[in-house]
């Protein structure tokens, strides 16, 4: 090879690389670079600014269901902001004092308003002291008035039965009776207090123990009665009695029920008595109980048989022969023991080592002659059977006649009337008639406004029940010699 040699005044220059792609590569990758550092930034600065559009709009939502819900729970009354809970907490109330008004309004006309109430020319009854059917004085009475058509049976009160404390197992007969009563509309409850104030001519009738009677008759008064029905003897004591005619002063009409003063036996030998000249009557009132029930009987009627039993003829006596305390002259009492007897008892339910005693009469006679020359004797007897009656003598001791009750064809009735329902009180169907009648007089009076026409009052069972103490301390004096 030949050497050349530089032209002169020709610069060398640096010989170039074979392949000029490669040549190039470090300006592609700042270029590159470049790119990837401003898609980054672009795209950094994008996130950033959606974020912050999201925050935003999640503000705006928020404002906007905060003052939503402010709108729910705010009402504008009178120009004012309330909040909705009070408001709605005092509509609640209002409409809640409305629906018991309406509920009470309803109630009242309807729902607890008696088995009668669609009839405007009745009077409302009470039975204060139902008892047990077919055992309890006030249940007879309930099973009459709820047939009479000018009654409205409203309620039924029964201290015992219905008091959950007092009475653990009911028997099923009353369960049975109250779900009747209630199917009817007669109103059940324990105490008189549970009743609502009387708005109607109203009869209470009062057949509860006698010990309870003053704070039934007490309770019923609050309520406004328009007349009372005692059942006899109406208290326990001469005091009580009176005690509760100062309660019912003027304004309220109070009968004791005396059934005996109504009873056809007895009217018909007063008449004849007033035609015969000094003539004696002498009363004599049967029980069939057997000894075996004395002990049960004494118990239940702890007021004892003058006040108890024998109260009905005390009442006659007071009634149609005026004989009081104050106009007896003599008192004479047959002390034989086949016409009166003392004796003791063993109290049910009490047993040894600490057993329990009651005394009483099983049966008694005396003869009143009063100051003014009447004179009457009266017999009353626990087992004596199922015959009552009265006799009539004249002057000089005489039968002029003698009434019975109930008479043969009664008697029978009422002996095939036993046997179909055993489990009822005989009385109950021997007085049946007498009830009524009774009951019938005093709703008349309710109604009418009026003094029921041969009916006790209490006026009159004040003096039966004095007769009734005098009666008993001379009886004792005279048994325990």
């Amino acid at each position: 090879r030949v050497k050349k040699h530089p032209t002169p005044g020709h610069k060398p220059t640096k010989a170039m690389p074979r392949n000029r792609c490669l040549a190039g590569w470090p300006a592609l990758l700042l270029v590159l670079f470049s790119l990837i550092i401003c898609s980054s930034a672009i795209d950094l600065f994008g996130r950033k600014k959606l974020k912050r559009q999201a925050e935003i709009a999640a503000a705006q939502k928020a404002a906007e269901e905060a003052e939503a819900k402010k709108r729910a729970n705010t009402i504008v009354i009178g120009g004012l902001e309330h909040k909705t809970e009070k408001v709605y907490g005092f509509v609640g109330a209002v409409a809640v004092i409305l629906s018991s008004l309406v509920i009470q309004r309803l109630g009242s006309n309807d729902a607890k308003e008696g088995n009668n109430s669609s009839s405007k020319s009745t009077v409302d009854v009470v039975i204060v002291g139902c008892g047990l059917p077919r055992k309890g004085m006030g249940w007879y009475h309930l099973t009459q008035l709820l047939e009479m058509e000018k009654v409205n049976v409203l309620a039924v009160v029964e201290p015992f039965f219905l008091n959950g404390k007092l009475c653990k197992d009911v028997p099923p007969s009353f369960s049975e009776l109250v779900k009747s009563l209630e199917e009817k509309g007669v109103q059940c409850v324990a105490n008189v207090t549970d009743l609502k104030s009387f708005s109607r001519p109203t009869v209470c009738l009062i057949a509860g123990r006698t010990p309870d009677n003053p704070k039934l008759f007490r309770e019923c008064m609050q309520k406004g009665p328009s007349v009372i029905y005692l059942e006899k003897p109406g208290a326990p004591s001469v005091s009580e009695l009176e005690e509760m005619k100062t309660v019912a002063r003027e304004k309220t009409m109070v009968y004791i029920g005396y059934n005996k003063n109504v009873t056809p036996y007895v009217q018909k030998a007063i008449q004849l008595s007033r035609q015969v000249k000094n003539s004696h009557v002498f009363f004599c009132h049967n029980n069939s109980y057997s000894q075996n029930d004395l002990p049960e009987v004494f118990s239940r009627n702890p007021e004892g048989m003058l006040k108890n039993m024998a109260i009905h003829e005390l009442a006659l006596l007071v009634t149609f022969f005026g004989v009081t305390v104050d106009s007896i002259d003599k008192l004479k009492v047959n002390t034989s023991q086949l016409f009166s007897e003392k004796i003791s008892v063993w109290v049910p339910g009490t047993s040894m080592p600490n057993p329990k005693y009651i005394s009483d009469f099983s049966r008694v006679a005396f003869r009143i002659t009063t100051k003014s020359g009447a004179n009457v004797s009266v017999m009353a007897d626990r087992c004596g059977g199922n015959i009552s009656f009265a006799v009539v003598k004249d002057e000089a001791g005489k039968e002029v006649q003698k009434f019975e009750f109930p008479d043969a064809e009664t008697a029978k009735i009422v002996e095939e009337s036993v046997k179909s329902d055993p489990e009822m009180m005989p009385y109950f169907f021997i007085q049946s008639n007498d009830y009524l009648e009774l009951k019938n007089r005093v709703i008349a009076s309710a109604l009418e406004g009026k003094v029921a026409e041969g009916v006790a009052t209490i006026d009159t069972g004040i003096e039966a029940l004095k007769l009734a103490e005098y009666i008993t301390n001379e009886m004792n004096k005279a048994l325990d010699k």
